[in-house]
């Protein structure tokens, strides 16, 4: 399945298989939104200036989510920030990680399954239903972080955000990862497209991180006060 958003990518490397567990944890949300606006990049709907992002005029991407993300830039009257729209875009398209999940339900990738977290609060999570798409994005990621093999450029944007998710440990051998880690800095660094698309990834990934951390450390000083 060659279709498939970042986001969608990303979502399936963070849950698990048969419990639909969100590895990614408080990160998610962050890792998934600058997923999306890498995809509104590399499909060039988007123009990065600096830190700031902005609608291209004329330029729609048809995919709903993406659609919406492009709509929602462009209703503010002045550019923001790439780090604003990483923490906005989960809030403006709300319910986030189920409109990531839904393309994939629709298409036979996962199956909702609805439960009660503590035998009270309703919620579901999302379980593998088609194991194929995921193994695909994993020999692709893989073959880039382990085999020598070269990324191109959607396993490349993918990597750049495997890191600041903690994602790779999904991906790769426990004994493994300090190599993986330092051939996705390697990744990154190369960039996998044109100079000036490429300059607005860096700048999303810089996002990602930023708003990775700060949700990150967030979550680490809520817990040290409890």
């Amino acid at each position: 399945m060659t279709d498939l958003l970042l986001a969608e990518e990303l979502l399936l490397i963070a849950l698990d298989d048969d419990s639909g567990a969100n590895h990614a944890q408080v990160t998610l949300d962050a890792g998934l939104a600058g997923a999306v606006l890498l995809d509104l990049v590399a499909a060039r709907a988007v123009r990065v200036e600096g830190d700031k992002i902005d609608a291209e005029p004329g330029q729609r991407p048809s995919h709903p989510l993406l659609s919406d993300a492009l709509d929602a830039i462009a209703a503010d009257s002045n550019p923001r920030t790439v780090e604003h729209w990483v923490n906005a875009l989960p809030r403006r398209l709300k319910p986030f990680k189920r409109r990531v999940a839904d393309g994939l339900v629709d298409r036979g990738v996962l199956s909702p399954e609805r439960r009660k977290a503590l035998g009270v609060f309703p919620t579901t999570r999302y379980v593998a239903a088609d194991a194929a798409p995921e193994r695909d994005v994993r020999a692709r990621l893989t073959s880039a972080l382990l085999d020598g093999g070269d990324a191109g450029e959607r396993t490349a944007l993918l990597v750049a955000l495997l890191a600041p998710t903690d994602l790779i440990r999904r991906v790769v051998p426990r004994e493994r990862r300090r190599e993986a880690k330092a051939r996705a800095t390697e990744i990154a660094d190369r960039g996998p497209v044109g100079e000036a698309v490429d300059e607005a990834i860096q700048s999303v990934q810089a996002a990602a991180v930023a708003s990775v951390v700060a949700a990150a450390s967030a979550s680490a000083a809520a817990g040290a006060g409890s």
